[in-house]
C-alpha cells in the first residue's frame, strides 16, 4: 500500500534554504477503534526510532492506565530523559491490522504525531521511501 508524503510549512526566517517552503515527511494516519468508536492519529514513520512512541494521551483514549506499563526512560533529538510506558495495542495502518508494543509518553507532547520505529514496525513491515516521489510503500511482512 502506498502513501504520500505529507507537507508541512518552514517558517522561512528559519530555514538555511531561503526557496524552500515546506518540508516532506512520511507521516501516515493509524486508525484506533474502541467501544466510543474510530479515531485517527498521525505517526511519523522513523527508521531512527528504535521504538515506537506514541502520545500518552492518545493511551488514555484507549483506556489505558499508562504509567502500569512497562516503563523505558529514552532520549531523543534533546538529548533529554524521557520515560515511555510500553502496552501492547492493536491500531490499523491501511485497514490492516497491526498489534505491537507501543511505549506512551507524557514527555513527547509537544510533538506534532507519534513514532513508528523499529522495534513493533520496521521488524513487521517493508518500508519503501522515495522522497523523489513523494510516496512511502508499505508491505506487511507475511511471514518470519
Amino acid at each position: 500500500m502506498n502513501f504520500k508524503y505529507r507537507k508541512f510549512p518552514i517558517d522561512p526566517n528559519n530555514c538555511p534554504f531561503p526557496n524552500k517552503k515546506s518540508a516532506l515527511r512520511p507521516v501516515i494516519q493509524i486508525d484506533f477503534e474502541t467501544n466510543k468508536g474510530t479515531f485517527g492519529y498521525f505517526v511519523l514513520i522513523d527508521s531512527g526510532a528504535d521504538y515506537c512512541i506514541f502520545h500518552a494521551s492518545i493511551g488514555e483514549m484507549l483506556g489505558l492506565d499508562i504509567k502500569l506499563g512497562k516503563p523505558l526512560t529514552f532520549f531523543g533529538t534533546s538529548g533529554e530523559p524521557q520515560e515511555a510506558y510500553f502496552h501492547e495495542v492493536t491500531f490499523k495502518i491501511g485497514g490492516i491490522d497491526h498489534q505491537c508494543e507501543v511505549g506512551f509518553s507524557y514527555d513527547m507532547e509537544k510533538l506534532a504525531y507519534g513514532l513508528l520505529g523499529q522495534e513493533g514496525f520496521f521488524n513487521k513491515w517493508i518500508v519503501k521511501f522515495e522522497y523523489h516521489k513523494e510516496n512511502v510503500e508499505l508491505k506487511e511482512i507475511t511471514h518470519r
